[in-house]
């Protein structure tokens, strides 16, 4: 268990201090002299008016959660700085996180009541302008709480206690079509109607290869080709492709071609590998800084890099505050479609839920639009290689691809209807 944060430390109350025989000296020159001795003196304590600035609030807009076998991560998005302490009780195990002059968001508040969060972390509004964090430290091991600025963050990091087991995910619930968000969203995602899919690797680049000979490219081309035709006869929309045959394209390519046609989104579809075989089932990604160190190595993999050069790119993401809107609306899109192939295929076939996770891929991070790339198997696992064989398995994908992304408009066409 780690100390308390520097903000903790700030807020620890000292015992009052006692001013013995110095009250009575006071008392009495103030009754001899008047006010002149009567002004009371901020050690003495008497005054209650706050400090200038300190009656803001400060509001979590929103709450996003990064699970991994190694690190969860829970981030709590402010509006303005925040102060918290943090107390440690021994019955129950557990971590209480107070907020002072803090409010939830109306997005953060969605979120709690969609089960968003591992059952391990309760938060809730427990007063007027106090926001409760309780962690239950049986679940977890190796807590650290920090702030970040610019934007201003408090971020939560542990390791679950459960080591080898699944990780804890949000509860998967397809989200209800009449989310609220705001009238900036809500239009962008209206005026949606190009949209660019990405089949990884090609022509040279085989991409990850099975046990049995089979390649990514050839089955990343087939699922979205079968992609393309849905969102084209059932949505109408545009769609174009970075490649539709067994072509090279260079990654700065794909990303200048979406650019270039101004796509509104870009969907890059891959297949997995992993060192251990027994790994198997599905994971999403949006840009960002790496949850864990699995995702940089499926970024610098996918990238055709080195992970050092992986985290080159994490330096420009802290530096470009433009894509915090572009992120925000990436890791909607990865939700939803990531939720979609669980309900959709998840109900036919055996499917391990690896989540949704950030990683610093090159191919998402020059895109100027909202964009994910999706790692639908893992084909180095023998199973998962089967199906990608089958043509019902690369349909069934395709058709979750498309609920996915037909989840992302709808939630703002039914809002907007209100």
């Amino acid at each position: 268990m780690t100390g308390l944060s520097n903000n903790s430390r700030s807020m620890r109350h000292h015992p009052t201090r006692r001013v013995g025989g110095e009250f009575p000296l006071r008392l009495l020159l103030c009754i001899l002299f008047g006010t002149l001795f009567c002004v009371p003196s901020p050690s003495f304590g008497l005054s209650s008016a706050p400090p200038k600035g300190s009656a803001k609030t400060a509001t979590i807009a929103n709450l996003r959660y990064y699970g991994s076998p190694e690190q969860n991560r829970l981030i709590f998005d402010l509006l303005r700085p925040v102060k918290y302490t943090q107390l440690h009780t021994s019955d129950p195990d557990q971590v209480v996180i107070n907020l002072s002059n803090a409010v939830l968001g109306r997005i953060a508040k969605r979120k709690l009541d969609e089960h968003k969060l591992p059952t391990e972390i309760e938060i809730k509004q427990a007063g007027a302008r106090r926001v409760q964090v309780v962690l239950n430290m049986e679940e977890m091991t190796g807590l650290k709480v920090h702030t970040l600025l610019k934007p201003y963050r408090l971020v939560v990091d542990y390791v679950p206690k459960r080591i080898g087991a699944a990780v804890v995910q949000p509860k998967i619930t397809l989200p209800p079509v009449s989310r609220q968000i705001t009238e900036l969203q809500r239009q962008a995602r209206l005026d949606i109607d190009t949209i660019v899919l990405d089949a990884g690797h090609g022509g040279k680049d085989p991409g990850a290869i099975g046990r049995t000979g089979l390649t990514e490219k050839a089955v990343v081309l087939d699922v979205a080709l079968r992609l393309r035709e849905l969102l084209q006869d059932r949505l109408g929309k545009k769609v174009l492709m970075t490649r539709a045959t067994d072509t090279f394209i260079e990654l700065d390519d794909r990303a200048k071609f979406a650019n270039e046609h101004k796509a509104d989104l870009f969907v890059s579809i891959h297949i997995n590998s992993h060192p251990s075989r027994n790994v198997h089932g599905i994971e999403l990604y949006h840009f960002g800084i790496a949850s864990d160190r699995r995702a940089m190595e499926v970024a610098a993999r996918e990238n055709g890099d080195n992970i050092d050069r992986a985290r080159d790119l994490v330096d420009m993401i802290k530096a470009d505050l433009a894509l915090s809107k572009r992120i925000e609306e990436s890791q909607n899109l990865a939700w939803e479609t990531k939720l979609a192939i669980v309900n959709v295929v998840g109900t036919a076939y055996n499917l391990d839920d690896h989540g949704v996770k950030t990683a610093p891929f090159y191919v998402l991070r020059y895109t100027a639009m909202p964009s994910i790339l999706a790692e639908l198997s893992f084909i180095s696992n023998s199973g998962d290689e089967k199906l990608l064989r089958a043509s019902s398995y690369r349909k069934k994908m395709a058709e979750a691809l498309f609920e996915g992304i037909r989840n992302y408009l709808n939630s703002v066409q039914v809002a907007s209807a209100r």
